[in-house]
């Protein structure tokens, strides 16, 4: 029975990275938004070698899914001011979501924001600056009634568009 979990649980997994050492960014002001979610892109893009981003976005495009992300952030020294610490984890994960999103700035993995239906998000110090970045995990979730909602609003939106 142990075994069939396990193959049930890795079917639902369409992503699972570590983006590490990489400092965790938020949107803050809004200026310099297209410069970092080009960054936290790259990053993603660099974790995800060996697989192919067009297998990615076959697999998870049009379907529901489930995020876990931990943001691990460097608490600093004495001799550091350091803010890391006080981003809002709303923030956080809203910048994730945008560059995994069809956006400018997207990978195109996600249909749309609104094919997100559970997220579990947690922030966790860590000593070393080398240490500092993302864990992400991006799993299907499956609700039917959901997603032909969706779907047909969706459709409906590019027909008016």
């Amino acid at each position: 029975m142990e075994d069939e979990a396990e193959d049930v649980e890795s079917t639902r997994t369409l992503l699972d990275i570590a983006i590490i050492p990489f400092e965790p960014v938020t949107i803050g002001s809004g200026k310099d938004k297209p410069e970092k979610e080009g960054k936290l892109r790259k990053a993603i893009l660099e974790a995800t070698t060996g697989q192919n981003l067009e297998q990615l976005k076959s697999r998870m495009k049009g379907r529901l899914v489930s995020i876990t992300v931990g943001f691990f952030l460097w608490k600093g020294s004495p001799s550091v001011t350091n803010t890391r610490p006080v981003k809002d984890l709303d923030n956080l994960m809203k910048i994730l979501f945008d560059v995994l999103g069809p956006g400018p700035q997207g990978l195109g993995l996600l249909k749309e924001d609104s094919y997100i239906c559970e997220v579990y998000a947690k922030k966790e110090l860590v000593d070393e600056k080398t240490d500092e970045g993302y864990r992400v995990l991006v799993e299907e979730y499956e609700d039917q009634d959901m997603l032909r909602l969706l779907e047909k609003f969706h459709a409906k939106k590019s027909e008016m568009a």
